[in-house]
């Protein structure tokens, strides 16, 4: 079903700004002016006022976007139905993994899969946890890359990796002198306190590390001396090694890092700092064959960079 007018509608309207609609939708910014303004024209009555760069709903827009969304989901689960007749073997996946996951954990996976399946549609969307997991309960993703604090009851789950959430921190740092090492284990331990009055690189609030981070600093009164904001976690173990400061990172990050210098890994001495990586999906539906093989391959590359086999 082509049902492109009511996904632009309830797009924007769940949006409330042109830009971020348009890029939710891969088109640009004047085409979905144009769309939506004659759209508007054809039933007579405007759906938006604007003001300023923010469309919100009149009321003819609201009744709209109720009905609308009542179609799109009918669609969704008739497209789905569909595929699941037609053949294990051919079909859509829908897949939801952030930014940082997707750019070490797919390649080798998305090769394999399109070698085993090459008749099933794969369609990738990269955002942070948050988006990801509204798109799955919207039923606009199939299958999720998540952490297990972010899973909630419409979902199951397989976990893919454990991981440890550990402390980067420079070559020659003082904070080295703290560590604890113990035999047998694979990291040093450092005591929460003595995190405090150090300088810190983090990344955005909407991160999912970030939000970890910041949880811990709640629970264990861990105060920086100075707070840098980056996005881009490869970019702050790079300024880790050189020196600047220290920050909080996923295991798995680690393993794929690779700079000149290089940086002193740590465990925290508290409870939950181990977590798990899992592959989500709804609640009670069938799973298709090429969606459990997906799980798999999931599966085998968390295993093997945990390991150390890149």
């Amino acid at each position: 079903m082509d049902l492109k007018e009511q996904r632009y509608v309830c797009t924007l309207a769940e949006c409330g700004n042109l830009t971020r609609a348009a890029d939710r939708l891969y088109i640009s910014q004047p085409a979905l002016s144009i769309y939506i303004s004659n759209l508007e024209k054809h039933l007579g009555m405007p759906l938006f006022c604007r003001q300023g760069k923010r469309f919100i709903l009149t009321k003819a827009g609201e009744r709209y976007v109720h009905y609308a969304r009542g179609i799109l989901a009918i669609s969704s689960r008739f497209d789905s139905e569909m595929s699941m007749l037609l053949s294990d073997e051919a079909g859509r996946l829908r897949m939801g993994i952030s930014m940082l996951q997707g750019a070490w954990f797919l390649p080798r996976v998305l090769k394999d899969f399109h070698e085993r399946w090459p008749k099933v549609e794969l369609v990738l969307r990269q955002g942070n946890m948050t988006v990801l997991k509204e798109l799955l309960q919207k039923h606009e993703l199939d299958l999720v890359v998540v952490n297990e604090e972010n899973l909630d009851r419409t979902m199951e789950a397989r976990e893919l990796f454990q991981e440890e959430f550990l402390v980067a921190v420079p070559q020659g740092h003082p904070l080295n002198s703290r560590a604890v090492f113990s035999q047998g284990q694979p990291y040093g331990v450092l005591q929460p306190e003595a995190l405090s009055g150090q300088v810190f690189l983090a990344t955005t609030p909407d991160q999912s590390t970030r939000a970890l981070q910041d949880r811990i600093f709640q629970e264990q009164g861990i105060r920086p001396r100075q707070l840098i904001v980056i996005r881009s976690i490869e970019l702050i173990l790079q300024l880790v090694a050189e020196g600047v400061g220290i920050c909080m990172v996923r295991e798995a990050y680690t393993r794929t890092f690779r700079y000149s210098k290089a940086v002193n890994l740590y465990q925290l001495d508290i409870p939950g700092h181990r977590r798990r990586v899992m592959a989500a999906y709804h609640a009670r539906e069938r799973v298709p064959q090429y969606m459990e093989g997906m799980v798999e391959l999931l599966q085998k590359r968390g295993a093997e960079i945990m390991s150390g086999r890149l």
